[in-house]
């Protein structure tokens, strides 16, 4: 609830008429008022979570689970952050399975993933479907943590039979908090000199549409989603009015990694193979099977996050 998506979808839920009661699920309340959403706290971290987690499921009669605790960006605190996105959605598909086991209420569940979980890649192909292997760099916690997060999601779905429908979104403007805003934000964006990666990008509105679409269909499978259309990342750097800073990688990689640690840098060392390979997604089967039509392509994405003009007026 307190990151870019949890937040967004909370506020659609909310005016969602086919959504009758919402259940939050956080550590802490949110700051925003809640009309129809009941707020339980609960650490996902704790001991005995996925008990607690499975009485709340039953006694709140929850049908669909959105699982979205997830974190924007990178985190210092790796340990920290693995307890959370790995052992936290362990301790919850726990109690999703003891529901199902019990001939309970959960009847789907949703969980919001990551096109950076294919690895940024010299050897991708052009366009990553769903069934590509999962390729994330082993020493880049952020990533690895979100494709060990798809390995609980398949073994949920083999556990219970439910459906369970993996979003993997593109990176996302539209919110501050996301990691591509942060990274964009800066006067100065980091680049590999020599290298001009196409890149995907996805607003956060998009996000929650496709997400509601998963959930009231009770689609079943990972779904590939970015706004239309693909630029380098030069072109994203100077539509979102900002200046490439590139380096060679031998020089990037350790500045990167000495600003990650002085506590002053956005991304680790390891966030190198992002700036200078593609993992550019095929979103077909998100459009056939979902039914997902991206409001904003990616130009109108940056445009409307930089608010340096009017929606297409961008060439």
């Amino acid at each position: 609830m307190h990151g870019a998506a949890g937040a967004a979808l909370v506020r659609r839920f909310e005016a969602d008429e086919r959504i009758g009661r919402l259940v939050l699920l956080d550590r802490r309340a949110p700051a925003m008022p809640l009309r129809r959403t009941a707020f339980r706290g609960i650490d996902l971290t704790a001991t005995l979570a996925d008990v607690a987690l499975a009485e709340i499921l039953a006694r709140e009669r929850v049908h669909t689970v959105v699982h979205a605790a997830f974190h924007d960006g990178p985190r210092r605190d790796v340990e920290a952050a693995h307890e959370l996105e790995v052992l936290g959605t362990r301790a919850l598909f726990r109690a999703i399975a003891d529901n199902a086991r019990r001939a309970g209420t959960v009847e789907n569940v949703v969980v919001l993933g990551t096109t950076a979980s294919y690895g940024a890649r010299s050897d991708n192909p052009q366009y990553l479907d769903e069934d590509a292997p999962l390729r994330p760099a082993a020493e880049y916690p952020w990533v690895a943590d979100k494709a060990a997060v798809e390995q609980e999601a398949a073994a949920l779905r083999t556990r219970t039979g439910l459906p369970v429908a993996m979003v993997r979104a593109a990176p996302m403007l539209g919110d501050a908090r996301t990691l591509a805003a942060r990274l964009l934000a800066a006067t100065f964006v980091p680049a590999v000199l020599g290298a001009d990666p196409l890149v995907q990008l996805l607003h956060v509105e998009d996000l929650v549409e496709a997400t509601r679409l998963a959930l009231h269909g009770r689609h079943d499978g990972a779904f590939n989603v970015a706004g239309d259309g693909v630029l380098p990342w030069s072109t994203v750097i100077k539509l979102s009015g900002r200046v490439r800073a590139a380096f060679v990688a031998p020089v990037l990689r350790p500045l990167l990694r000495s600003l990650w640690v002085a506590g002053a840098g956005l991304v680790p060392g390891e966030h190198l193979a992002y700036l200078r390979d593609t993992f550019v997604a095929d979103t077909t089967r998100a459009t056939d099977q979902l039914g997902f039509r991206g409001r904003y392509g990616i130009r109108d994405v940056i445009v409307r996050h930089s608010g340096r003009g009017r929606l297409g007026d961008a060439a």
